[in-house]
């Protein structure tokens, strides 16, 4: 955890003042310079769910998890909501640590004790967020459509910011593996996230729309009717891209030596992480930009615009089940046996993920986001109101 003295230095205070809160050139030259280092240790963690996805890959899959019972009714986490009217319009999940859930709003972040709902702390931004916050590092970490922060999850005082953000989508969330933050910034960047220097910074053909990062970096790309997945080392050098899998508007998810890929007219893709080759395709359904849930055996895909959540075998891509859900706006969860699929206007569906039959059921209405799963409750972000809500 990080100390708690970590506010900003006087000379830091005085720039602040002197620039804004928006890094202008010259400005944030100087900032840098005024800034000491930031008490930022990368270090072996344990998170209950530290970032979109749940893990750098984006498997959106975790072992063993305690769930509410079937009897369990869905209620508000938080009444005050966390969408404050800015730039922002996707639902986005929060991300869950120590007892704490960190939520993104339009133009703010908050941590709120999960016990209680009570909100400890609030940070406005200058820009939009359209993403989830990722935990690690001591720190949490926050991409608004200009720029990439560092909080102090204890205060959420700023402990470094750096320029360039993401805002396409929940899926350009920020993943933090090991000591590196990638960020999808049109193209992809790798900033230190001790520090927010820039490690390296790559661009693709199509806008970046989601990274995933496993042995190698991943990014799904889509604009303009086309798209592409790409792959670069964990030093940013180009390994192979393809357009096999056509527009891609989510992040892909990687297990073992696959990586698989949906795209925005309902084609899963499931390439081989060593060259890209196809290993298989099959259809899903169309409008999917939330990134497929898989556990190495199955890959699930939500719904999208469409009104079936699809599993697939990983290896062979042969159907396994469909489950009618509605239109679903959140990608799906593997948690053990289980599987958590979304309907916008019919709630949370707990499926069994070898039959796709449902064993529990929690009904709710506008499910905006992927639910998370932690400390024997699921959380997840309205769709079109500005209320985080849980079952518990």
């Amino acid at each position: 955890m990080l100390p708690s003295n970590t506010h900003p230095s006087p000379t830091r205070r005085a720039l602040l003042a002197a620039c804004g809160t928006t890094l202008l050139a010259g400005c944030a030259d100087a900032l840098e310079t005024g800034m000491s280092k930031p008490p930022i240790e990368c270090a072996p963690t344990t998170p209950a769910w530290p970032m979109y996805g749940y893990d750098t890959a984006r498997t959106s899959h975790v072992a063993s998890r305690d769930l509410p019972s079937a009897d369990t009714e869905v209620g508000r986490f938080s009444q005050t909501g966390a969408r404050t009217g800015g730039g922002g319009s996707v639902e986005v999940p929060p991300v869950v640590t120590d007892g704490v859930a960190y939520v993104a709003g339009d133009v703010r972040i908050e941590a709120r004790d999960i016990e209680t709902g009570r909100r400890l702390w609030a940070t406005d931004l200058e820009d939009g967020v359209n993403t989830s916050p990722a935990v690690a590092c001591g720190a949490v970490y926050v991409s608004s459509f200009n720029e990439t922060l560092a909080l102090d999850p204890e205060n959420g005082d700023v402990l470094w910011r750096a320029d360039g953000g993401a805002h396409s989508g929940v899926s350009t969330s920020p993943v933090v593996g090991d000591d590196t933050i990638f960020v999808a910034v049109g193209g992809i960047a790798a900033l230190d996230a001790e520090t927010g220097d820039e490690r390296w910074h790559a661009q693709t053909e199509h806008s970046v729309q989601g990274v995933a990062v496993a042995d190698r970096v991943y990014v799904g790309a889509g604009s303009n009717g086309s798209g592409e997945v790409a792959a670069f080392t964990r030093n940013g050098d180009d390994w192979w891209r393809t357009t096999e899998t056509g527009e891609v508007y989510t992040a892909p998810a990687v297990a073992g030596e696959t990586v698989f890929a949906v795209s925005k007219t309902g084609t899963l893709t499931a390439l081989a992480a060593a060259d890209g080759s196809v290993e298989w395709q099959a259809s899903v359904e169309s409008g999917v930009t939330e990134p497929p849930a898989v556990d190495g055996e199955r890959v699930v895909v939500a719904a999208g615009n469409g009104t079936q959540t699809i599993a697939f075998d990983a290896t062979t891509g042969d159907r396994l089940w469909a489950f009618e859900t509605g239109v679903s706006q959140g990608a799906p969860v593997i948690i053990g046996d289980n599987v958590l699929a979304t309907g916008a206007n019919t709630g949370i569906h707990v499926l069994d993920a070898a039959t796709g039959d449902r064993v529990r059921y929690w009904s709710a209405e506008n499910v905006g986001s992927q639910p998370v799963v932690a400390a024997g409750r699921v959380f997840y972000l309205g769709w079109n109101v500005s209320d985080i809500f849980v079952v518990e």
